[in-house]
């Protein structure tokens, strides 16, 4: 399961810095994210 998660942070990560964006705001939390 934290592999997963891990994976789909990534992902979302890697979305948001090619300019993505979610109307929930999810990008914003992901600038926490260290990677």
């Amino acid at each position: 399961v934290a592999a997963c998660l891990f994976f789909y942070l990534l992902a979302l990560d890697s979305y948001c810095d090619d300019g993505g964006n979610f109307a929930l705001g999810i990008c914003s939390v992901t600038r926490f994210v260290p990677w």
